[in-house]
């Protein structure tokens, strides 16, 4: 029930529905908080609340701490798109090209939801994404990228994917050589492949400044494909979803408008080629279980099976897998082997739940975290 009535305040909150079904207990309010909280959606959720009449309110107190949550919500997104806007400028300054991932470009389609509201600032941010590539043609851009980092002494660390740098104002950051990848490596080829192609939009976000960021077509590729990565590297929450939503629910407004963008089924050709078909019909179960979205704005059909198997997943992982009971019994102890092999041990034990319904990305997870090993011991940057 409690799930019921927490999906019933976000569709409230995104213009669904105009009230609960019923009025909750104080016993039912504190649950609701704890779950909007676990899922980082206590802002957007808080949304939901105001909108309901006053007989269905919570008490004083609760009114208070969601209040009190999500100023500091504000505040943090006013901080984090400061950094953005920092940041791109500084980059492009020094010659790059500059791609804001997610994160505080999602706040364009929050807001872009209604005319009548703006939810951006109320999402709970994180870091900054930023995917950059050298103006310049150059042979090894990721080496560019890299030195660069060097060379600023920003460098914190450093992945196949992405080079963490020095927070900026409390704020993490990573710099993208790619937007993300796929453990499959002839899925991962089909990918990189068309993400060398992507297209892009300049977005005013928060009324601050402009940035660039994928155009909403390849954005939603992207989404669904950090969904996946995520569900299978440490779990998912319903804040990823319920960005998938108001992109989705984007894509299908500018679809009507403009001609240029891939339609549904050259979405779908790139999903499947991708090996995110199986995983894209979960998630549009998700959408129609938790956010009520029509028939006709689903990308494919909705699978059951696997949409209730994903929501189970997001009820006990919560955001990112920070609340998965389950892990506690796979901890990593320090001392019976090395710290790194203990932990891809674990998080392939972890990921066998997930070779049924996603068998490719499973087997082939093992190969690519040494493949990635390899690429950082060695410094095979020109890949």
């Amino acid at each position: 029930m409690i799930l019921q009535d927490f999906c019933l305040l976000l569709q409230i909150a995104t213009g669904r529905q105009t009230s609960l079904s019923h009025v909750l207990s104080d016993e039912e309010w504190k649950n609701l908080y704890n779950l909007a909280k676990k899922q980082a959606l206590l802002g957007i959720a808080f949304e939901g609340v105001k909108k309901l009449s006053q007989g269905q309110w919570p008490t004083g107190d609760d009114v208070l701490n969601w209040t009190m949550a999500t100023e500091g919500i504000k505040r943090r997104n006013m901080r984090t798109t400061d950094v953005c806007l920092r940041l791109t400028k500084e980059l492009t300054k020094e010659g790059f090209d500059v791609c804001i991932l997610k994160g505080q470009a999602n706040h364009v389609y929050y807001d872009r939801l209604s005319a009548e509201q703006s939810l951006g600032m109320l999402r709970v941010c994180g870091d900054v994404d930023a995917w950059i590539w050298p103006k310049e043609k150059t042979k090894h851009p990721v080496r560019t990228i890299i030195d660069y980092c060097k060379q600023k002494n920003i460098l914190v660390s450093l992945c196949h994917l992405h080079a963490e740098v020095k927070p900026v104002g409390g704020v993490p950051i990573e710099i993208h050589f790619r937007p993300s990848f796929l453990n499959s490596p002839w899925r991962n080829r089909c990918f990189q492949k068309l993400f060398q192609t992507a297209k892009f939009e300049n977005v005013e976000i928060d009324k601050c400044g402009i940035v660039k960021k994928l155009r909403v077509d390849y954005d939603l590729i992207f989404q669904m494909n950090h969904i996946y990565r995520h569900l299978l590297d440490e779990g998912v929450g319903m804040r990823q979803v319920l960005d998938f939503y108001v992109l989705l629910k984007e894509y299908n407004k500018e679809q009507n408008e403009q001609t240029e963008l891939m339609n549904r089924s050259e979405v779908m050709k790139h999903i499947q080629n991708c090996g995110m078909k199986r995983f894209a019909s979960a998630l549009m179960f998700v959408l129609q279980d938790m956010l009520d979205i029509r028939n006709d704005e689903l990308l494919c059909a909705a699978s059951e099976k696997h949409g209730t198997f994903l929501l189970n997943e997001m009820m006990m992982a919560g955001n990112f897998g920070h609340y998965d009971e389950r892990m506690k019994a796979l901890a990593v102890r320090k001392g019976k082997l090395s710290y790194q092999l203990q932990k891809a041990q674990r998080r392939f034990k972890r990921n066998l739940r997930f070779l049924t319904s996603y068998p490719e990305e499973v087997i082939c997870e093992p190969l690519a975290r040494v493949y990635h090993f390899v690429w950082r011991k060695f410094g095979l940057y020109r890949y």
